[in-house]
């Protein structure tokens, strides 16, 4: 494995999605992202003739395309994970000293070799599904089922 390829950071998935989510760092997230990457999205924002058809959409998306897919980052002095935009913002981060910013996040085993990471509340949430693969955690799907 090369420099840049780094090794599996943890069989321990929550030490995993941090150092997954690591805002310095993007090699992990370079490595144990599938290729192609499945991402869900509501049928009704692709076609505006869904009636009848699925209620979701998913498009496989290869290359950099998705890598943004999965855009929280783990701020340890916080011990939280927030959107990447959110961890650039000084107010958001004023809040996040005063504790009072909230991003709530859930961490489930799935289908017995799998976890879902869910992050905000039920209206606004984005969910990540991470499989076993390689030796290692690796996210395999995406899914922005909001409005």
């Amino acid at each position: 494995m090369a420099a840049d390829d780094p090794a599996c950071p943890s069989q321990d998935f929550t030490r995993f999605l941090q150092r997954f989510a690591d805002p310095a760092d993007d090699r992990v997230r370079l490595r144990y992202t599938s290729d192609p990457l499945e991402y869900e999205v509501p049928m009704h924002t692709v076609r505006d003739d869904h009636e009848g058809l699925a209620p979701t959409h998913v498009v496989l998306e290869q290359g950099a395309a998705r890598l943004k897919r999965f855009s929280y980052r783990y701020l340890a002095t916080f011990d939280l994970f927030v959107p990447s935009p959110v961890s650039r913002d000084p107010a958001a981060l004023e809040h996040m000293r005063a504790g009072t910013y909230n991003a709530p996040t859930r961490i489930e085993p799935i289908d017995g070799n799998g976890q879902r990471v869910t992050f905000g509340s039920d209206a606004e949430r984005d969910a990540y599904t991470f499989a076993r693969r390689y030796g290692c955690w690796m996210l395999t799907r995406a899914s922005n089922l909001r409005d």
